[in-house]
């Protein structure tokens, strides 16, 4: 009898590893948020987010990732696989520059720009405002210009 409930938490330790072990699997450590047809004449290089950081810090994904129906976040974590339709920033966002951010601009109404720095922007202030571990909210800090000689 014991060497059957042994067993089955066994398996049941097994299987819920395995899914855990996939799912983190589907996402890439690093996000190179390049979107050249947008940014193209930017004065800074491209953010090189480090997605599996804010995972590892136990960031929950409906803290960045949103759809919002009637107010709600009502994103699926099962949608949020690489490359996923529509799960993309600018499947939603509008897709031509622009950066004047006005604090009540419907969040829906933001452009691809606005949504990346008022989104990681506002994090980090509300940590750095906690005393806790954050990431920059100056220019430089996400978008570091190259040194001479690199590519």
């Amino acid at each position: 009898m014991r060497r059957g409930r042994f067993l089955g938490w066994l398996v049941i330790l097994a299987v819920g590893s395995l899914f855990w072990a996939v799912n983190l699997g589907a996402q890439p450590d690093d996000i190179l948020l390049d979107e050249q047809s947008i940014f193209g004449g930017r004065s800074r290089p491209a953010v090189d987010f480090p997605h599996m950081q804010h995972i590892d810090a136990e960031i929950e994904c409906s803290d960045c990732h949103h759809r919002f129906k009637g107010g709600e976040n009502v994103v699926d974590e099962g949608e949020l696989e690489e490359d996923a339709e529509g799960i993309k920033c600018g499947a939603c966002h509008k897709t031509e520059v622009g950066f004047k951010l006005s604090p009540d601009l419907d969040p829906t109404k933001r452009t691809l720009q606005q949504a990346y720095h008022r989104m990681c922007m506002s994090c980090h202030r509300q940590l750095k405002k906690e005393n806790k571990k954050a990431g920059s909210v100056t220019c430089g800090g996400c978008h570091p210009k190259k040194k001479t000689g690199q590519s």
